[in-house]
């Protein structure tokens, strides 16, 4: 019975690993964000600057409605989970992706941003 030598195959193995734990852990450091003196300069707050665009950019007809199952919007009581849990925050302010079939504003962006930045507060 032939033996086969598992030796290059093990050095081959040792090699990628050696390799992929090389390449894939770096330390590069992000830039440090640039902070907004907006979000300084005024209180931005639900009751004050971010209902009006909820309720008309969230919460109208067949989106963050009562018994709509990806949230509902229409108070700061039935958002807060959305904001918890940061699905608000992922959704409207990091990738754009809502409100779907329009878009806010560069102001309202900042605006919204901005209310993140300091917890989400209600009044």
């Amino acid at each position: 019975m032939k033996r086969i030598n598992l030796f290059p195959l093990f050095f081959l193995a040792i090699l990628f690993w050696l390799q992929i734990t090389q390449t894939s852990c770096t330390n590069d450091h992000l830039p440090e964000p640039t902070p907004n003196p907006l979000c300084d300069s005024i209180s931005i707050t639900y009751d004050g600057l971010i209902k009006p665009i909820i309720d008309a950019s969230c919460a109208s007809t067949g989106c963050h409605v009562v018994g709509f199952p990806k949230g509902d919007y229409t108070t700061y009581a039935q958002m807060k989970s959305s904001l918890n849990d940061n699905g608000f925050k992922k959704q409207v302010i990091d990738t754009k992706n809502m409100p779907i079939g329009t878009t806010l504003t560069p102001e309202e962006f900042e605006l919204l941003e901005c209310w993140a930045l300091n917890g989400y507060p209600e009044n």
